[in-house]
């Protein structure tokens, strides 16, 4: 089954192209990303899957589902991890991270709480006060905590890049082990 399909997805900003006729599917399980540089259309692509903009044309599905006439359905499946981590700020971390469960109307103490630990997350400050390594955890767990049956993230060419370097990192040392 395809978790997420499109056939001749469009979005224009006016007379600026943001996408044009893209035809994808990515079946259940698949890892999948899109790299390329700015203005290629990656994050349009991303909030019209989202339903956070409207397409222009074409059609765009979540989990067999038109994304915006069901757009509440399908955000209650789905993590975002944005490329920048915005947050109000004066809030502290563990309100922003119930602020988004609250938003989902889900109990997610339990698995916020294992995130926070596995990411050595301090909760109890404000997020302004973080890092952008740190306010990137906060945006992690929020995405996360809600278990979710597909997480999209969008990040830069270089934070895609040390992504890979980190997956092919921990690859190599796992089949090194292997062979020891």
């Amino acid at each position: 089954m395809n978790v997420i399909e499109t056939k001749g997805l469009t979005k224009y900003y006016g007379k600026s192209r943001g996408i044009i006729d893209l035809n994808l599917s990515v079946a259940e399980g698949e890892f999948f990303g899109f790299i390329g540089p700015n203005g290629a259309g990656k994050s349009t692509t991303i909030r019209t899957l989202l339903g956070l903009i409207n397409k222009s044309g074409g059609t765009a599905e979540i989990f067999g589902k038109n994304v915006e006439t069901n757009k509440k359905e399908i955000l209650a499946e789905l993590g975002y991890l944005p490329s920048e981590a915005v947050f109000y700020s004066g809030m502290r971390v563990k309100d922003v991270i119930k602020l988004s469960a609250d938003l989902r109307k889900k109990d997610c103490k339990k698995e916020a709480k294992e995130l926070c630990e596995r990411l050595e997350l301090d909760t109890e400050k404000k997020v302004e006060e973080l890092s952008f390594g740190n306010r990137k955890k906060v945006a992690i767990v929020c995405a996360l905590q809600h278990k979710p049956r597909i997480c999209c993230y969008s990040l830069s060419l270089q934070e895609s890049a040390l992504a890979f370097l980190l997956f092919y990192a921990e690859e190599v040392s796992e089949q090194d082990s292997e062979l020891q």
